[in-house]
């Protein structure tokens, strides 16, 4: 039975809801079985390898006498001293080392933040290396660094109080910065010898700036090691991190090199109403096996892969539904209003997805729209939207191309542009773009300034969420930052929302009161296991975030006997919403090998 069924909820027919609709009819769906390929082959022959067996206790001996610094004092009470290594994390920096490179799908509460740290001393002849992290851990970052310092040979830190000669020098940029404009050429700069990417589903989208000028640099500098890490590479398809896996293991990659394979495989593995036969692809499997389970296994079997397949934390999880209501009638008719193509002020929608969005912000009592404090008319607001979205255009079909240096996101291509209008003619050594629309949209982008506006519908849902926080003591996650504002209000407790102040801040919190957290600044990587109570007011329907959100509070170091959560599914759209998380969360479980925590801690796994 489905969590969804052991909630009493049941989605819109035309919404899968467990594991079970993944099983299609294929004779009806036009799709053909996986054919046989070069990729295939390759694969097929790569050696197999038992990492169980793989390393003797000698050589993990030996590993943390190689990296442990000498004794002196530590200031890491009332925390245990981290004075040996997990075994996960000794094998893979000795499985990287071997290599000269690794994929890590390592769950949540492992240990991959030291794996990280200590990545640059295992490596031989590591001499630069650069280590890329969500902006949200910075703070986190450097809290940790000194913590593990006090028991481990770490490396220079660039920008750091200290430099030893001989050693590694890391870099730790964010994600973000590397999708600024200024980043354009930043790995070129600094030219490393290693990138470790933590959480490296940061780097999933080939289209993104941040991941082209990562691709870039490995292009120019096929030589470069990579070892990349996360609790969840593929959140809706293998096309999430097949790229990532050739740059790290290359030719022993367990993945297809080819694009146009990645793309077939994905129809049979990837979750979806319609799922092509396995054909070729059962290949992997042994006899009666699913043929994700197949691929997984012959993925952690391979050489330069080390992943985990246990939960961090054994201890009870426990998730259930909270149904804030009456859900009031008027709002009710404005969310079957929005999905019809209107907003409640009466604009129409030009796409689903702005239907979509609306209605998911009603189920939360609220819905954006653009104000105009200048009393700009509505013919020049129109002509506005119109060439902004010409020049939009433009710059999309632009970058869907071969992306180079100082052009490869929408702020450079700007100035590009502006470059190549310049009067006199531009001389310098950047380049510079003939935008066909630029001229008309420069002329009046000045001309309106709209600004975003909340518009309350109702406070039901604010209401609830802040009851449950003066009741109890814990956290409750929300998507937008206007309802995390409003609640922290009603409740009487702080609102984290994004920016470095708040992560700082959230990691002081002592456990003593409720806090009010951004779903996107704070679900991932935080350790906030000093709470064992959830709120999500928003459910998410990414399978993969709720693993990280989840793992903010039921991970190691949680003292509490079990850790609870309440999911807000009051409306359809949440409840679809939710159910979608949970096929997402049964493929990653599927090819991932991580237990997931939506599935399998909650009593029931859906049918499989």
């Amino acid at each position: 039975m489905g969590l969804l069924q052991r909630f009493g909820v049941t989605p819109r027919p035309s919404t899968p809801q467990d594991g079970a609709s993944v099983a299609v009819d294929f004779s009806r769906t036009g799709r053909s079985p996986v054919g046989w390929s070069s990729d295939l082959s390759r694969i097929l022959a790569l050696p197999r390898r038992d990492l169980a067996t793989s390393y003797a206790a000698a050589d993990l001996e030996a590993l943390e006498s190689q990296l442990r610094a000498p004794p002196g004092p530590c200031s890491c009470a009332p925390r245990p001293c981290p004075s040996r290594l997990r075994r996960v994390q000794a094998l893979a920096l000795l499985e990287a080392s071997r290599v000269g490179g690794l994929l890590g799908p390592i769950g949540t509460g492992h240990g991959k933040e030291l794996t990280t740290f200590l990545m640059p001393m295992a490596m031989p002849a590591c001499r630069v290396a650069c280590l890329f992290i969500p902006a949200s851990l910075l703070s986190q970052f450097n809290a940790e660094w000194d913590y593990y310092g006090a028991h481990w040979r770490l490396p220079n830190l660039a920008g750091g109080r200290w430099f030893r000669p001989g050693l590694p020098v890391l870099h730790v940029i964010t994600y973000n910065k590397l999708s600024s404009q200024e980043a354009t050429d930043l790995l070129e700069r600094i030219r490393p010898d290693l990138v470790i990417l933590n959480e490296a589903h940061n780097l999933k989208d080939p289209k993104a700036s941040r991941t082209g000028r990562f691709l870039r640099y490995f292009e120019k500098r096929p030589e470069t090691r990579l070892v990349a890490l996360s609790g969840t590479f593929a959140s809706k398809s293998i096309k999430d991190y097949a790229h990532l896996s050739r740059l790290a293991l290359r030719e022993g990659s367990p993945l297809p090199l080819a694009h146009h394979v990645v793309e077939e495989w994905g129809t049979a593995l990837d979750p979806g109403k319609v799922v092509a036969p396995s054909g070729a692809l059962e290949r992997l499997c042994e006899p009666e096996e699913h043929v994700r389970e197949g691929f997984r296994r012959r993925r952690n079997d391979t050489r330069g892969v080390v992943a985990t397949d246990e939960s961090a934390l054994d201890k009870p999880l426990i998730i259930r539904p909270r149904y804030p209501g009456p859900v009031p009638t008027e709002l009710l008719a404005l969310i079957e209003l929005a999905h019809g193509g209107e907003r409640p002020d009466g604009e129409q929608f030009q796409e689903q997805l702005q239907a979509m969005a609306c209605a998911r912000q009603l189920s939360a009592g609220f819905y954006h729209r653009w104000r105009y404090p200048r009393g700009e008319p509505p013919e020049l607001i129109e002509e506005w939207f119109a060439k902004r979205k010409a020049w939009n255009k433009e710059v999309w079909e632009e970058l869907k191309g071969e992306r180079r240096e100082h052009l490869d996101s929408p702020g450079l291509l700007t100035k590009a542009a502006i470059r190549a209008h310049m009067v006199p003619p531009y001389e310098g050594d950047k380049p510079v773009w003939q935008a066909a629309t630029w001229t008309d949209w420069a002329e009046i982008h000045d001309a309106v300034q709209p600004e975003p506006q909340a518009v309350w519908v109702s406070d039901f849902l604010v209401q609830d969420a802040a009851e449950w926080a003066r009741t109890q003591v814990g956290i409750v996650w929300v998507e937008f930052p206007e309802l995390g504002e409003r609640i922290a209000r009603a409740a009487g407790v702080p609102f984290y929302g994004g920016g470095r102040a708040a992560s700082e801040a959230i990691l002081q919190e002592s456990g003593r009161r409720s806090i009010v957290a951004s779903i996107k600044a704070h679900a991932t990587g935080k350790n906030l296991q000093q709470l064992c109570r959830n709120l999500v007011v928003t459910p998410p329907s990414d399978g993969a975030l709720w693993e990280q959100l989840l793992a903010r509070t039921h991970r190691p170091g949680q003292q509490a006997a079990r850790v609870e959560v309440e999911v807000c599914l009051h409306t359809q759209d949440y409840v679809e919403a939710f159910a979608t998380a949970q096929v997402r969360a049964l493929f990653i479980q599927q090819t991932d090998g991580q237990p997931q925590k939506l599935l399998c801690l909650c009593g029931n796994s859906p049918t499989q």
